[in-house]
This record gives C-alpha cells, structure tokens and sequence, in this order.
C-alpha cells in the first residue's frame, strides 16, 4: 500500500515556504490539477509525486540562485 504525502510536508522537508511551493504547483498547471484551497496529496513515488519533486527542485534551485535565505 502506497503512501501518501502531501505538498506542505515536501516542502518543510527541505526548508521550503509551503505557500510558494503551492504557488509553484498551481503555476506548473498539471492536468491533475487540484482545485483552489484542496491539498495537494499524492501517493509517494507515483507519477504526480515526481512531477511535484520537480517542481519543488526546481523552486530550490532558483532561491538558492537568489542566494535567498532558507524560510
């Protein structure tokens, strides 16, 4: 049985603001898109799950460009 995980507790893990992460996702406009004020949950390591790591990676990526401090 699959787990699940959620965007806020992606996010935190890595000392991401869960806001901007959400941004990010609603931004990338996924087919499976969530709704407006819905969770972004997904099963760990499934397809959705990747693409949000993507997201989250590339988020990353771009604060530490900035030389932005970890939030």
């Amino acid at each position: 049985m699959a787990k699940p995980t959620n965007a806020a507790d992606m996010a935190r893990s890595i000392g991401v603001d869960p806001n901007a992460f959400r941004q990010a996702l609603q931004n990338a406009q996924f087919p499976w898109q969530h709704q407006l004020n819905e969770h972004w949950e997904v099963e760990l390591d499934s397809a959705e799950h990747s693409l949000m790591r993507t997201v989250l990676v590339t988020l990353l990526k771009k604060r530490k460009a900035r030389g932005a401090p970890p939030t």
